[in-house]
């Protein structure tokens, strides 16, 4: 499904909040993506997130029609700010659409709000374990509604061992940055990868994000287990 670079889409869901746009297709097809066929159209730019880095695609319709599936594919994965970006709708649902249609995009602001917060809150509970416990690195997030979670790599001997006693640190650390109410930075570097900070540590994200930490709400630690065999932590959370 690989195609040119020079017809790369502008990624607009990483450079503001919109929930409506107008859009150019540039490319209508019909292929398996993900085990499952889907009629899909490529377009210009988009103001909808695709499946990736721990996040749900959006929701939402193209032209009054519900889009089923939002696929990100790169071109090459030694280089991640490349990709093209498939709009997918369930083939027996006939669309009509044609290369240079204008076409309106719609995305559901309340899932994308909910998508947002929690994979903010991702980032937040992942350098607020970082900086009460150096010892855990996180390389690994889950940002579903209903199953989020952050995996950390135990570099060190940790200083305490007690789950509780990580859970309560770890969990009054991220409630008083959402008490300051910190704000979401994000970066686009000269490679085009796109970088994001809520308190010290940038790390490259292509995910949605709240614009400050009380957009968040409250949020909880629901969940910790040591797998000390495989040097991990996992610790999942809720909003």
């Amino acid at each position: 499904m690989g195609d040119n670079m020079s017809k790369q889409v502008r990624a607009l869901y990483m450079e503001d909040p919109r929930n409506t746009h107008v859009a150019v297709i540039t490319k209508v097809g019909i292929s398996e993506i993900n085990k499952k066929n889907y009629g899909w159209i490529q377009l210009n730019e988009t103001i909808f997130h695709p499946k990736g880095g721990g996040q749900p695609s959006d929701e939402g319709m193209i032209n009054g029609i519900q889009v089923a599936y939002v696929h990100k594919e790169f071109f090459d994965k030694n280089h991640l700010e490349k990709f093209e970006i498939y709009h997918c709708f369930e083939v027996n649902q006939p669309f009509g659409f044609k290369v240079g249609d204008k076409v309106e995009l719609q995305v559901d602001a309340s899932i994308r709000l909910l998508h947002s917060r929690l994979h903010t809150a991702g980032h937040v509970l992942a350098d607020a374990v970082r900086k009460c416990f150096p010892e855990l690195e996180g390389y690994q997030g889950n940002h579903y509604p209903g199953n989020s979670y952050v995996k950390f790599k135990i570099r060190a001997p940790m200083s305490v061992e007690n789950k509780e006693d990580i859970k309560q640190k770890a969990q009054a650390e991220f409630n008083s940055w959402i008490d300051q109410n910190l704000e979401v930075a994000d970066l686009l570097e000269p490679s085009g990868i796109r970088i994001v900070k809520v308190f010290e540590n940038w790390s490259p994200c292509g995910g949605t994000h709240v614009k400050s930490l009380k957009e968040i709400g409250r949020m909880e630690i629901s969940d910790l287990s040591i797998n000390k065999k495989e040097g991990t932590i996992t610790i999942k959370y809720s909003l």
